[in-house]
């Protein structure tokens, strides 16, 4: 029975339950693939802080912070845009890493090492964060917004099968 807000008599949504659902649903998977994606796009951010003229790094910096954060609230949100996003962050490292190493080698000085270095670690982490999200893809749940998506396409297409007639 729900209880009520205030003296209006409005029922209020139990919160605690909710919130315990759904962190019961975060399994180690979930977090493990939230962190990846948070710190990749971090890792993007910091090199556009670097260079603002790689504006694609900002972009792909706040879609990698989105995924986790639709991971975190366990949203099929994070399923699509981690499905869609995975080959354009790979390709993306990769082709920085490979041009990197075709212009100075692979270990010239210490700067340019590293930075090698935390490409290719970005790369199997990325790669383990995807394989994770793929995993987990039955605990994420629908949200309202996908579900008010399909609503208007299925009236339409009932009221056209109806108008037929």
């Amino acid at each position: 029975m729900p209880r009520l807000q205030g003296d209006i008599g409005i029922p209020r949504v139990e919160d605690e339950s909710l919130s315990k659902e759904v962190a019961s649903e975060r399994s180690a998977g979930i977090w493990v693939a939230l962190v990846i994606y948070v710190l990749g796009g971090v890792y993007m951010l910091a090199f556009w802080v670097l260079d603002p003229s790689a504006y694609y790094l900002a972009l792909f910096g706040i879609v990698s912070l989105l995924i986790g954060l639709t991971l975190f609230r366990v949203s099929r949100w994070a399923w699509w845009l981690g499905l869609f996003s995975f080959p354009i962050f790979f390709v993306e490292v990769a082709y920085a890493l490979l041009t990197s190493v075709n212009f100075v080698g692979w270990y010239p000085d210490l700067a340019t090492g590293a930075f090698n270095a935390s490409m290719i670690v970005y790369l199997v982490f990325l790669c383990l964060g995807f394989l994770l999200l793929i995993d987990r893809r039955n605990v994420l749940r629908s949200d309202n917004l996908l579900d008010s998506l399909s609503k208007p396409l299925s009236k339409s297409a009932t009221t056209t099968k109806s108008q037929q007639k």
